[in-house]
């Protein structure tokens, strides 16, 4: 499994500001071992994530809250001065991540069509058992389910 080296001075210290004691979720042990196989990253995901040129860093990360264990996709959208950090909590599937490439063409099982990916999105899965993609658009980001 990955550390959060990746992740820049700047964004990790506004994720510690913004969800205090959080570390990398890890994987499920069936998706850990097929992971260690293929040599692949579950809670790491970096691409530019919202059309500007630069390279933003998404992180799948675990913190207790209120006494509950609360997932979230961490995102940092880097910019000149300093990073934005986005969060979503709870996210549809919460295995692994990994980068929904722009151009993808999905079905979005929620608008029953299929869709073609404007951006690079961060898909969330559930190991071999279902995905959604968020995409950054105005501002925020919203899910597609395109998998099921």
């Amino acid at each position: 499994m990955a550390d959060a080296a990746e992740l820049s001075k700047d964004c990790r210290a506004k994720l510690d500001s913004r969800i205090p004691g959080w570390h990398l979720s890890p994987p499920p042990d069936d998706l850990a071992e097929y992971a260690k196989q293929n040599k692949l990253q579950t809670n790491i995901a970096q691409a530019d994530l919202d059309g500007d040129g630069t390279r933003d860093t998404a992180v799948l990360v675990v913190a207790t809250t209120d006494g509950k264990s609360v997932q979230y996709i961490a995102v940092c959208l880097e910019r000149k001065v300093q990073p934005q950090l986005r969060l979503i909590r709870e996210p549809f599937c919460g295995d692994g991540i990994r980068i929904a490439p722009k151009g993808q063409t999905a079905y979005d099982f929620q608008a029953g069509q299929n869709v073609i990916y404007q951006t690079n999105g961060v898909h969330a899965y559930c190991f071999e058992k279902a995905g959604g993609t968020y995409l950054y658009r105005n501002g925020r980001f919203e899910l597609v389910v395109d998998s099921d």
